[in-house]
């Protein structure tokens, strides 16, 4: 039992560092996008990659609730309990909000002719700012409370 437990924390920590790796960077590389073509090619990098999040995200579900089972730890920590409910939050935001946002503003920039930002792309931004910044914030807080473990 002990090895089948270490190398389900393998899994999990490998698919916390992919999966959660380009899910920091690539917005943060969408704000150095300065004409209509760097951001094309941004969100082009963003679709290439955004199956790492995704990838990582179910991985370290299943890999989280398989060490619950193994560990006989159930719902019985408040921290884990805590994490889970923030995991599902983020994953709400990403899946719900994000993901739209993110495809509504690929279109304005893959529909405009020039290398200006175009104006309607405006909105779309700042509402992907603050939606990675609050996905940013809630995934350091699972990770504290996985390091930590209160």
């Amino acid at each position: 039992m002990e090895a089948l437990e270490k190398l389900l924390v393998l899994i999990h920590v490998l698919a916390a560092i992919i999966g959660i790796g380009p899910a920091f960077v690539l917005p943060m590389i969408s704000g150095f996008a300065r004409t209509s073509s760097q951001l094309k090619f941004v969100y082009k990098m963003n679709i290439a990659l955004g199956k790492f999040p995704k990838i990582g995200g179910i991985t370290l579900l299943v890999t989280g609730v398989l060490l619950m089972i193994v560990d006989q730890t159930g719902f019985s920590k408040m921290w884990l309990n805590l994490s889970l409910v923030l995991f599902v939050l983020i994953e709400i935001l990403i899946l719900a909000f994000l993901e739209p946002t993110m495809k509504k503003a690929g279109q304005i920039i893959a529909q405009h002719n020039g290398e200006d930002i175009p104006a309607a792309y405006e909105p779309f931004a700042h509402k992907l700012n603050y939606l990675n910044k609050t996905v940013h914030v809630l995934t350091v807080l699972v990770i504290i409370l996985m390091v930590i473990r209160p």
